[in-house]
């Protein structure tokens, strides 16, 4: 069922309810069906982050503005103060190749800072009723802790990459043993003389943003298998977990179980200690977003630039590297 975007799909549901009530004398019921559309398909963000959430999500917050708006002939303050809800809810992973992880942090505050400004001006200036004062605060204060999370979540990973990873270039890339999302055991000296690796550690298939630079590296397969180059992804969740997430997005390359996070640990790319309500809860802490290539030697020719974490997301940063290497 997950494939489906179960959640989402009901949400659209709610949309087009929520539609069909709002031309008749029933905005109240337009506003709650609204509510539950954006919600609904929010919930599955972290887990599909397609263009079909996306649009439902910012549609569904557009009905909940016009629904509770006190005149379509006047200028829609609070419908402009949810389109600004739903693009801090979610543009950076939308356009994640963009945003990053804490590229541009000050862009959700903004939006917060927009939708409150626009919800408080359509109530004082083109009052309405309760609803225009109960339901718009609901996603506004939403938006607010996302943006708090993007603040918080980019001030534990910059300090923790202050000094640059252990693992540089010019270096032996460590040896590990991990099982694949088949079960199999991968080793990396099983490569040597053989492929070149481009290794991307993720933080785990609660991760919207490393959805979103999986399926970049995805969409590059092909021309990475020109240059004899394996990708493989390093994360801390099992085996069967990694499994479902091959397949819901629907990967072609093996993603590795670091339970336990000893690998990420040995590339220096493991902060232990993480605070994000939003995140999955490990006992080790979480694995940092990072990638290094190994070549057929097993030496490092690529890090990711600790200063810019997101940086790897753009497969065209490796292959001038590529280029250079014995394929």
């Amino acid at each position: 069922m997950k494939r489906i975007h179960l959640y989402t799909t009901i949400g659209l549901i709610f949309f087009f309810t929520g539609i069909a009530l709002f031309p008749s004398q029933l905005p109240f019921l337009a506003s709650v069906y609204g509510l539950l559309a954006y919600f609904c398909s929010i919930k599955e963000v972290a887990t599909y982050t397609s263009n079909y959430q996306f649009t439902v999500v910012t549609l569904s917050a557009l009905l909940l503005g016009i629904s509770v708006d006190a005149s379509l002939t006047s200028v829609p303050l609070l419908s402009i103060g949810m389109f600004f809800v739903a693009a801090g809810s979610t543009f950076r992973i939308a356009f994640f190749r963009t945003f990053g992880y804490t590229q541009h942090s000050w862009f959700e505050v903004l939006m917060f800072v927009l939708s409150l400004s626009f919800y408080l001006a359509g109530n004082i200036l083109q009052p309405t009723n309760w609803a225009g004062w109960a339901f718009p605060v609901i996603l506004i204060f939403f938006q607010g802790v996302l943006a708090y999370g993007i603040i918080k979540d980019k001030k534990q990973l910059t300090n923790f990459t202050k000094g640059g990873y252990k693992i540089a270039i010019g270096k032996e890339a460590p040896e590990f043993a991990l099982a694949d999302q088949d079960g199999n055991t991968v080793q990396l000296s099983d490569f040597i003389d053989k492929r070149n690796l481009l290794l991307i550690f993720v933080r785990g298939d609660w991760c919207p943003g490393c959805h979103m630079m999986l399926r970049t590296y995805e969409r590059e397969r092909e021309r990475f298998q020109q240059k004899n180059i394996l990708v493989m992804a390093i994360g801390p969740d099992p085996v069967g977990v990694n499994r479902e997430m091959v397949l819901k997005l629907g990967l072609d390359f093996k993603v590795l179980a670091d339970e336990g996070q000893r690998t990420a640990m040995q590339y220096g790319v493991q902060l232990s200690e993480y605070d994000n309500d939003f995140a999955e809860k490990y006992d080790e802490g979480i694995p940092l977003p990072a990638s290094f290539l190994v070549d057929k030697k097993g030496i490092v020719q690529y890090v990711s630039r600790p200063d810019k974490i997101g940086e790897f997301l753009d497969p065209r940063t490796i292959f001038p590297i590529v280029e250079k290497l014995n394929y």
